[in-house]
Formats: C-alpha cells, structure tokens, sequence
C-alpha cells in the first residue's frame, strides 16, 4: 500500500510472523477462582466452581461457555473503586481462558481446588480451635533475636541488643553508653 501527498510518499510493509498451532492442539488452563460463583448466565451457581467439582477436567468450547460454568472473572478494587492491578487473588487464569476462547474453539480448563474468596483478609482475628496437627509457628528449630547481615561473609549474625534499665546508662546527649 503506497500512501502519496505532495512530496512525500509512504510505504507500508507488514512483516509479521507467525507460528502455525501444531495440528490437533488443545490448549489446557489450570486456574484458580472463587468458589460457588454465580453461573456467567445469572442463575444458580457455577457448576465449575463446586468444591466436589474442582480438579475435574472440562472441555469448554465458547466464552459463554466458560462463564456458564466458571463464572465471570472478578478482580478486586480498592474501597475508593480503583482496580488493584497485579493482586494475587484477582482470577487472572478465568481472563486468559477467557481471551483464549476468543481464538480458539476448545480448550481444556482445570479448576484447582483453591477458594480464593478464604484467601482474602479479615479485620477480625482468628478464633476457635486450631485443627489437629495444625502449626502456626516451629517454635522448636526457629531462632528468634535480633540479626545482622555480614556482607564478608554472606551470613546473618546474631546480635545482642542492649537493655537500658536506668538513666546512668544515657549520656548527657541522651545517647547509651557503651555498655558490656
């Protein structure tokens, strides 16, 4: 395609590449979403994100049929209605089956069996009775104090902080004396 005005003329060249699919191909999409989600219809729940139904494999062969049984992709925003770009919890996964079956026509999806809505933060602390065999901290192998880098030797090294207990142990700057 040549373009001309006076004096000026421009050509444009397409050079783009590309890489046909290998014959009989089907995309797999291992993804994460909340679960008991609103079907992508607007009625009843998303069979694809029952917890009986997680690790199953479906063949999906349409956006709509992806959000009939994944439901829409939700992605968190800020309580001023910002978008939180990057969030770990937003169902970037559903997005890109979702932008896939905009190319293709089957594509093989996996729900793990992840509820990311028990992921999200509370302002409420956690009550009740740990589980069984539940760990929150090995009190046994941990060390706990204050540590500085050694950039010689590449280690951490345990330091021992001073405890001011009186205003002897201060200058007359305020600052600690050198205590042992």
């Amino acid at each position: 395609m040549a373009l001309l005005s006076p004096g000026v003329q421009v050509t444009v060249v397409d050079e783009s590449q590309y890489i046909p699919a290998a014959v009989n191909s089907v995309p797999y999409i291992l993804l994460a979403t909340a679960q008991n989600k609103v079907s992508g219809t607007g009625v009843g729940v998303a069979a694809g994100t029952l917890q009986a139904n997680a690790n199953r494999v479906y063949l999906i062969t349409s956006q709509r049929d992806l959000s009939a049984t994944f439901g829409v992709p939700f992605f968190y925003k800020t309580t001023a209605g910002t978008p939180i770009n990057g969030y770990e919890l937003n169902e970037y996964g559903l997005l890109a089956a979702y932008s896939l079956m905009g190319l293709t026509n089957r594509c093989y999806i996996v729900r793990a069996d992840i509820d990311l809505a028990e992921l999200v933060g509370s302002v409420s602390r956690p009550s009740g009775e740990a589980e069984d065999g539940a760990y929150w901290l090995d009190t046994t192998n941990s060390t706990w104090g204050i540590y500085e880098f050694n950039a010689t030797t590449g280690l951490f090294v345990e330091k021992s902080p001073i405890v001011i207990t009186s205003a002897d142990q201060m200058t007359e700057s305020n600052f600690p004396l050198d205590i042992q």
